[in-house]
């Protein structure tokens, strides 16, 4: 890279700082490379590369705009949510609703994008995509862009991306942190999938399970030492198993006989596959009405459950506190506290409701 080049793109880089906290946080969080392995820009997973001889006949301002363009593509996460469309078509759409915005918050773009009134205010990637198609109803890989404006940078590899994911969260919290002029400067389409993110509307068994096996993955632990190296007291690498889970049971009568057979069948089945070494189900709606120590002779099926007043969530917390467990799932609806004091064990809360997230622990929904 040329010491102009390099310039330039940290002058780009520093541009967007003034202008959205949102955007700038999503471009530090990238890798930014000039080659000439790609024909104008284009961004793929956390990584954009931008061709020289393109950039060089660029302005700062432009090479600023269409950098976030470029971490536009990877915030809106065109590429995951691409799945069966015609990719041309689909990265059309897409810069058509990153152009217009950013033509409206005065960004300089380089010349001949996709650029269109038609496609203003209240448009989306998806409802763009679906007009283009009228006019391209055969459309397919090989798809020659004859009939709409010449492709604008952006094409990405499809597929969701931890690294992306992780950048998009980061970036909220910045400009929610930043407040003022940055404060809405994030489209309500980023909005929805970042609220999709964090709280995700899933079937509920398999992020249970997500959760469960993360917590017995092979990790580091101090407990053992590296034979291999021999002048530092390095960690090893070793399994750990499931220790004492605890699930607690919002029976105040927003629960279903149904909805509570599904929740004991889960919990049976947990204890069939991952076999923790203690269990703990506890009947709960505004008090704590029971307390079942399962093991492997138990018959969860078989639990009887009371309750059908209405819901506190601090009488299990405060169990918890005095019988310490690796982790608690708690089944509601969520209507009880608005707000609780942290705690030092991993909550999930596995809500049956529209209910906004409880503000410690985290929440699931359960799939309607």
């Amino acid at each position: 890279m040329s010491a102009d080049l390099k310039s330039k793109l940290m002058k780009a880089k520093i541009e967007l700082m003034t202008r959205s906290a949102f955007i700038s946080t999503i471009s530090l969080s990238a890798r930014h490379i000039i080659t000439d392995t790609v024909p104008t820009a284009e961004v793929s997973g956390t990584t954009i590369k931008y061709n020289p001889t393109f950039i060089e006949k660029l302005s700062v301002g432009q090479f600023a705009g269409l950098m976030a363009h470029e971490c536009w593509h990877l915030a809106f996460q065109h590429a995951s949510r691409r799945g069966n469309r015609c990719p041309d078509v689909w990265n059309v759409a897409g810069d058509y609703i990153i152009n217009w915005m950013l033509n409206k918050n005065g960004f300089e773009l380089p010349p001949n994008g996709c650029l269109d009134a038609k496609y203003g205010d209240g448009w989306s990637t998806d409802t763009v995509y679906d007009d283009l198609m009228k006019n391209n109803p055969n459309c397919g890989n090989q798809l020659t862009m004859k009939d709409l404006p010449p492709n604008a940078p952006g094409e990405e590899a499809p597929g969701a991306n931890s690294d992306v994911v992780n950048a998009i969260v980061r970036a909220k919290t910045q400009a929610q942190i930043s407040g003022g002029q940055h404060a809405g400067d994030i489209p309500g389409e980023i909005l929805r999938t970042i609220d999709k993110l964090l709280n995700p509307v899933l079937p509920w068994p398999v992020i249970l399970n997500r959760f469960l096996d993360q917590r017995v993955r092979e990790e580091y632990s101090w407990a053992r030492r590296n034979r291999r190296y021999r002048a530092a007291y390095l960690p090893s690498l070793h399994s750990y198993g499931l220790g004492h889970l605890t699930f607690a049971i919002d029976t105040s009568g927003s629960v279903s006989d149904d909805e509570l057979t599904a929740m004991l069948s889960e919990i049976k089945g947990i204890r069939d596959v991952f076999n923790p070494e203690r269990m703990t189900i506890i009947d709960c709606d505004s008090e704590i009405h029971a307390v079942h120590d399962v093991n492997q002779n138990t018959d969860i099926m078989d639990l009887a459950f009371t309750g059908g007043g209405g819901t506190s969530f601090q009488p299990v917390l405060d169990y918890v506190d005095k019988h310490p467990t690796q982790a608690l799932i708690y089944f509601t609806d969520l209507y009880g506290e608005d707000k609780l004091d942290p705690v030092e064990y991993p909550i999930i809360w596995i809500c049956n409701s529209e209910h906004s997230p409880m503000n410690i622990g985290e929440t699931i929904y359960v799939n309607p």
